[in-house]
């Protein structure tokens, strides 16, 4: 394994805390609490990746129990952040010595193994990673497995991958975002459990960025927004990491964080059929799971966006329009304004007692007004409402920066009600709400 030259290794030590030579970590008189005391520590997360990989170096180069407990110590507060990756390099960590194999090394099942370091139980391996995106899993040389310790991940659709997905390295040059698993969000008032997935922008890894904040964008249907080609009924999710990635580097888009959290069996009810279920998720929404996925990433501490279609359209509008607190805007594609329209208890009923709220809003849909196709006589209803309500409308492309009572209203005639047609145009929802 290779070795960074001693001056360099001096010099990315001297950066960790206030170590500022092999001695300051070397000396094995100290006693345990002295050499904390002295305030060598890397910087927090994975800021500290070029730090915490020095002292594997240096507990590479002369095994001695100081180095090798704070190798540990410094692995131990990154446990769950999975590889660290700085100047070309990348630390793999596992419970027990396993190989890693990946895209950077031709998915050898031996080519790279966790050892023990210095004979501790400390299972590591450090390999030439070269800036970009890869894909990894860990194998005994039977079984392949996620890296369990790393919630970065990328859909695969190999059909020898019983996951459907790969454990991912993305390093902070790369220009790209990552998905993120996030902790699961349950609730006892609804009696369920959804994943949460995030997408963190380019370099939000970085160094440089450790320190940065970002707006936050949620999604309905965590299931059918990202790049999985075997969702949807096969038309594959909305990409909207993808779109992303592409409109935050041509400048187009300002870094965001966007959240996706999952839909469950009860999600038609949970959406909008049923009015009590869906205030009863709307409290969950805006009271337990955002606040906890917030909790998990560098939000900006302002008001967040939502954005969902179909029933999640609905959803999402009235979430905007019920929390105008909590959200400063969001994106309705082919919203269900249909729902409700029997009982009298449909989004045009409801807007006059809502009133004028201060959140920008973006509608859209595809279809016929004159068959109401894709809810299009229904949206164009609601758009009429709102513009009549004081909303300053804008139809796209002349949509401007959002103020707080922008609108911002799209159609695209015979477009169908689907993830594809949301794909093709949720990069105009993205321009809206969170433009360079």
């Amino acid at each position: 394994m290779r070795s960074l030259p001693l001056p360099l290794l001096l010099a990315t030590l001297a950066a960790c805390g206030n170590a500022s030579s092999l001695d300051d970590l070397d000396d094995e008189g100290k006693a345990d609490g002295d050499l904390a005391a002295a305030g060598a520590t890397c910087a927090p997360g994975k800021a500290g990746a070029p730090c915490v990989i020095a002292i594997y170096d240096a507990a590479m180069t002369r095994c001695t129990q100081t180095r090798v407990k704070r190798l540990r110590t410094e692995l131990d507060a990154r446990r769950e952040l999975g590889p660290l990756w700085a100047r070309g390099r990348a630390l793999f960590r596992t419970d027990f010595p396993l190989h890693v194999a990946g895209s950077f090394n031709g998915w050898s099942s031996t080519a790279l193994a966790t050892e023990p370091v210095c004979g501790s139980d400390l299972a590591v391996a450090v390999a030439d990673v070269p800036s970009g995106v890869w894909q990894y899993k860990l194998t005994d040389g039977q079984t392949w497995a996620l890296d369990w310790h790393n919630p970065a991940f990328a859909y695969d659709d190999f059909s020898g991958n019983p996951d459907g997905k790969n454990s991912t390295i993305v390093t902070p040059d790369a220009g790209r975002g990552q998905l993120v698993a996030l902790e699961q969000a349950c609730s006892a008032a609804l009696g369920n459990c959804r994943p949460v997935t995030a997408y963190l922008p380019p370099g939000y890894d970085a160094p440089e960025n450790a320190g940065r904040r970002y707006p936050v964008l949620f999604l309905h249907d965590g299931q059918n927004v990202w790049d999985d080609h075997d969702c949807c009924f096969g038309h594959t999710g909305w990409e909207v990491n993808v779109t992303l990635d592409a409109e935050i580097t041509a400048g187009r888009v300002a870094p965001l964080i966007a959240i996706a959290a999952g839909n469950t069996p009860n999600r038609n009810n949970e959406y909008g059929l049923s009015p009590s279920a869906m205030a009863a998720f709307m409290q969950f929404q805006v009271t337990e799971l955002q606040p906890r996925a917030l909790a998990q990433v560098r939000w900006d501490n302002q008001r967040v966006m939502v954005a969902g279609s179909s029933l999640g359209g609905l959803l999402s509008m009235n979430l905007l329009l019920r929390y105008p607190q909590t959200y400063r805007g969001g994106a309705a594609l082919s919203s269900s304004f249909w729902v409700g329209q029997d009982t009298g208890t449909a989004m045009r009923d409801q807007l006059p007692g809502i009133g004028k709220q201060p959140v920008a809003i973006y509608l859209d849909h595809g279809g016929y007004a004159s068959n109401n196709s894709d809810g299009a006589a229904d949206s164009i209803q609601i758009r009429d409402m709102l513009d009549g309500m004081g909303w300053d409308r804008r139809d796209s492309t002349a949509c401007a920066a959002p103020g707080p009572d922008a609108l911002c209203y799209f159609s695209e005639p015979g477009a169908t009600h689907d993830e594809l047609a949301w794909k093709a145009r949720v990069w105009r929802s993205l321009r809206f709400l969170s433009p360079p």
